[in-house]
């Protein structure tokens, strides 16, 4: 019988937080654990008539959380065993407290296993004692409403041979993985910011059909195995499990440093990509200093935007990394017309609204950059289809390119322009309410009113007002405001 893959540990990596983040975390943690210090003192109170028989349980849960097996960096699952279908075979043989029983003891072992862990550096890990206090606490009250349930569908404890308690095992081993999963993914959400669906789909959709079965067929037979043979029919059941986990264990230890090594590489790669993205969005912005550090800004914008919506991490990439690039078709546009100090003709506007086309064509001649080509060329779209340049309206706009569009109007409101001073932040605001249902996503729009709240005005800059002040700073005092067309390497070769 192979060992189903239990991922069931509190995760040890922990990605940059955004602030305040780490209270809710605690928050989280507290309640978990609180809820299944309730499940003990349930467990205290209604004892199973069997003591001995859980406690049993408990000891080979344990030994298999000493056995678990440590993934790879990348995976916030952290590490995978067998000790759930103890659990489950627990609860069927001497009633719903006693998988919390088998847990407990199977938890306590876990200050063990994630203290020795080399996944993440210690700075990193949850404190010692929450860690195994939340742990404890995810799996008591998994097991306990996995005991309910196997109760409420009509399962008898101690009588697993019976057809009868077939569903209500079924019941028990779905609830318990899915309890278990739920308040697992929820402090991984919290520590990480990544959208609970995301983390679902990412990291746990593969383990749950394995991890169910392997509850309802691992926990069947060893409920069996011990009420037709006792501890000798659970050993003689356990151990060919948890040989089957230790040859895993060695498996994953032999092959995870060039795993690491190739996550370590992937991880250059994406700082590289990153990297060069930012370098292409400076160059954009280089020749002329009211746009200087204009993408970068959008790019800051769009991403606190993407992450008060609820996109994950790689959404958020994709937005940031877009909005650094998001005017690179300007490059094929004339500089009296990109530099006009004045409104444009009908014809140089018709002109300048061909750098979206421009982009998203050139962002197609660049591999791996593909997710970036819509949101490059519908930044110009408007939420009431008179955008450009296809004119789409509403939710046909990618919703990356609808936070990059506001992100947009926003920092060009909040900088100085050659036509154009600052607006006030006021005004910024209020016109960004104005376009609501027209030029913006209200969605967004929304969106950018709670950062307000919560960041402040000081998080929205004007990026040509910094630029003036480096070149005030250094000996190009002589630069009025009304010539700001300087070479970016000028300002930066002054001020070094």
């Amino acid at each position: 019988m192979n060992a189903p893959a239990q991922v069931n540990t509190i995760p040890l990596i922990v990605t940059k937080r955004p602030e305040g983040r780490p209270r809710w975390v605690r928050v989280y943690t507290s309640v978990v654990s609180l809820l299944g210090l309730f499940v003990v003192a349930l467990v205290l109170a209604y004892p199973p008539k069997d003591w001995l028989g859980p406690i049993l349980f408990g000891a080979l849960a344990a030994v298999a959380e000493l056995f678990r097996v440590e993934l790879f960096v990348s995976s916030r699952s952290s590490s995978v065993s067998v000790s759930g279908i103890v659990a489950v075979a627990s609860i069927v043989s001497f009633g719903p407290l006693a998988g919390a029983l088998t847990h407990l003891i199977a938890g306590a072992t876990t200050a063990i296993t994630t203290s020795r862990s080399s996944n993440a550096p210690q700075g990193d890990r949850a404190k010692w004692l929450r860690r195994t206090a939340f742990n404890i606490g995810m799996w008591v009250t998994a097991s306990a409403f996995a005991g309910w349930i196997f109760i409420c569908m009509g399962g008898q404890p101690g009588n697993i041979s019976q057809l009868s308690n077939l569903v209500p095992l079924v019941g028990a081993a779905t609830i318990d993985v899915v309890v278990n999963l739920a308040l697992l993914i929820g402090v991984i959400s919290l520590q990480t910011g990544r959208h609970p669906a995301a983390i679902w789909r990412q990291d746990f959709r593969w383990t749950i059909p394995i991890t169910v079965l392997g509850g309802i067929l691992g926990g069947g037979i060893l409920a069996l195995a011990y009420e037709m043979f006792h501890l000798p029919g659970l050993l003689l059941v356990f151990l060919p499990v948890l040989s089957t986990g230790y040859a895993f264990r060695l498996y994953v230890n032999h092959t995870r440093e060039y795993v690491n090594q190739l996550e370590a590489a992937n991880r250059r790669l994406d700082e590289a990509i990153a990297g060069l993205l930012e370098t292409l969005g400076a160059m954009l912005d280089a020749d002329d200093s009211y746009t200087y550090g204009h993408s970068a800004q959008i790019s800051q914008y769009a991403e606190a935007l993407a992450e008060h919506m609820g996109l994950d991490a790689t959404q958020r990439a994709v937005v940031s990394r877009a909005a650094l690039v998001h005017d690179i078709g300007k490059v094929g546009v004339p500089d009296h017309i990109l530099g006009k100090p004045g409104p444009l003709t009908a014809d140089e506007y018709a002109i300048m609204k061909q750098h979206t086309i421009i982009g998203a064509d050139i962002i197609g001649r660049m591999k791996g950059f593909e997710a970036l080509i819509p949101i490059v060329r519908h930044h110009h779209e408007r939420w009431d289809g008179r955008g450009y340049p296809d004119g789409l309206a509403g939710e046909d706009i990618p919703l990356a390119a609808r936070i990059v569009t506001l992100a947009d109007a926003v920092e060009a409101m909040c900088s100085d322009r050659p036509y154009r001073s600052a607006r006030s932040f006021a005004d910024v605001l209020a016109e960004v309410r104005r376009c609501a249902g027209r030029q913006f996503d209200p969605g967004v729009v929304d969106a950018l009113f709670a950062i307000v709240a919560t960041k402040g005005e000081a998080f929205f800059t004007n990026s040509a007002e910094a630029v003036d002040k480096r070149i005030l700073g250094n000996a190009m005092r002589s630069v009025e405001t009304k010539t700001r067309r300087v070479k970016k390497s000028m300002i930066v070769a002054r001020s070094a």
